[in-house]
């Protein structure tokens, strides 16, 4: 196995993947990584173990953390990949902040090709599913999305700032236009 494929990460990742959460599950890290080639274009070079860690595990911390089962699966996966003692704690470092406080171009990726997902139409068909879930009416989820979500997250890069930017725009337009049919 190489630790620079993508293929080991995802194929070992998947098994603990279990959220019934559709905007949580595996195919949300799929989505994820359908994104980072555009997000990774002008940064060189990367550390593509890295990049392929955080997409794979994200989600994956707190199981990590909590179980020590699954830390010492994921501890074994990785030396068995080639990652150093040193990789490793880095690499879980870095699971760790790059959602809240992303530091490298790996973290930046990851944190922009999550965060994508919740602008454009993707994101208003997850934010009326988890607003439907909870009971709440159409007006109280624009209004959730719209304080939560729409302006409020900060991308880290510049493709992920205009790709955020092409989502927002959709989302505004369409929340505006149910709006004045909420009316």
């Amino acid at each position: 196995m190489d630790k620079n494929q993508l293929e080991p990460y995802l194929l070992f990742a998947r098994k603990y993947h279990t959220n019934p959460d559709p905007a949580h599950d595996f195919r949300h890290i799929q989505r994820i990584v359908k994104r980072l080639d555009v997000l990774a274009e002008g940064f060189a070079p990367l550390n593509y173990s890295l990049l392929y860690f955080l997409a794979c595990f994200h989600g994956l911390r707190k199981k990590i953390n909590e179980d020590k089962r699954v830390h010492e699966e994921v501890i074994d996966f990785l030396t068995d990949l080639g990652w150093t003692k040193q990789e490793i704690t880095e690499g879980l470092i870095s699971l760790a902040r790059h959602l809240e406080n992303p530091g490298t171009p790996e973290e930046k990726i990851v944190h922009d090709a999550n965060y994508l997902e919740l602008l454009g139409a993707f994101g208003i068909a997850k934010a009326f599913t988890t607003g439907g879930f909870r009971g709440q009416t159409y007006e109280e989820t624009i209004a959730v999305y719209e304080s939560q979500y729409l302006e409020k997250i900060k991308f880290q890069i510049s493709q992920g700032k205009v790709l955020a930017e092409e989502g927002r725009d959709y989302a505004r337009k369409f929340l505006e236009r149910l709006k004045n049919e909420l009316r």
